[in-house]
């Protein structure tokens, strides 16, 4: 039985979450050669890459050991500098912009090319790649870069490309891709969330409904003008002069919830536990949504 020691970086401190244990039996399984011509194998391929264990919602960045010095983890500086490629259409691209990554080159995603950044990476054109995590363990191990580049788990977690998502299917090479990405000590997205936040993180975004939009900004009104301005429009004078229809874009609908919920106390803003339900929280986000894409005029809200 092997165990990976995996050094976590959380909210900037550095913490030892402990040994990832892989199982004498799974260790046996783990045998990359099961990965060998999958990419082709469409029928095959999302069953298998679904059933990896743990990083089902984690994005990683993949950097050449060319690099290495100057990208020693994702916070270095370094990192904002990176030509990166990412698949179009998928949350890489999103988690790439999360982490002030700018030079983003798109890749289309097709069964032709999904791993074609980091057949890049290899040959030298491309510094860097933000991939699902399934899917770029199991292109080092059919490019064989395993030793070649370093991965880190990159910004909150996402869904898998919607392409990639199936019924997950029990499969030597998932565990050949588990074992590849716990050697590299990749970290589930989840971990980077914060202990206390990760009760709500299966919480679905409420679908969208304009009339329940309209009762969120009742809601929003009452609770939050008084520091954050009415209607949502920054208000200079007062508590918490920010613009929410330019910083809501940002924020997931656990994250958000978690703010209602819990408050900023060293921003100065109380929590709502309490005192507003799940559902008017989910009308409160559908509100602030809608401000934010334009669907809701001021004078609307304030009739």
């Amino acid at each position: 039985m092997r165990r990976r020691w995996v050094g976590v970086a959380v909210a900037g401190a550095a913490a030892v979450v402990g040994a990832i244990a892989v199982s004498a039996q799974q260790a046996q399984q783990a045998d990359p050669a099961s990965c060998q011509g999958l990419l082709a194998q469409s029928n095959r391929l999302a069953g298998v890459l679904s059933a990896v264990p743990r990083y089902g919602s984690s994005y990683v960045l993949v950097v050449p050991q060319r690099l290495a010095e100057k990208v020693p983890n994702v916070e270095a500086p370094a990192v904002k500098d990176l030509q990166v490629g990412v698949h179009s259409g998928t949350p890489a691209g999103d988690a790439a912009r999360a982490v002030g990554i700018t030079r983003i080159k798109e890749y289309r995603f097709s069964e032709s090319a999904l791993v074609q950044p980091l057949q890049d990476v290899k040959d030298g054109s491309l510094d860097a790649a933000i991939m699902w995590a399934p899917l770029a363990g199991l292109g080092i191990i059919e490019l064989g870069l395993q030793g070649q580049v370093s991965i880190f788990t990159i910004d909150k977690p996402h869904p898998a490309p919607t392409a990639l998502r199936a019924q997950a299917t029990a499969d030597p090479c998932a565990m050949a891709i588990l074992d590849e990405l716990d050697a590299s000590g990749v970290l589930p997205a989840e971990l980077l969330i914060p202990v206390e936040i990760r009760s709500l993180l299966t919480r679905q975004v409420p679908r969208f409904n304009l009339a329940q939009a309209r009762e969120g900004g009742t809601l929003y009104n009452q609770l939050c003008s008084r520091c954050h301005g009415p209607d949502a429009v920054a208000d200079p004078k007062g508590l918490a002069p920010v613009d929410l229809r330019i910083s809501m874009p940002r924020f997931s609908y656990p994250g958000f919830s978690y703010i209602i919920l819990n408050g900023r106390p060293e921003k100065g803003m109380p929590p709502l536990r309490g005192t507003v339900t799940d559902e008017q929280i989910a009308l409160m986000y559908q509100y602030l949504k809608a401000r934010t894409e334009k669907l809701l005029p001021e004078s609307e809200t304030r009739k």
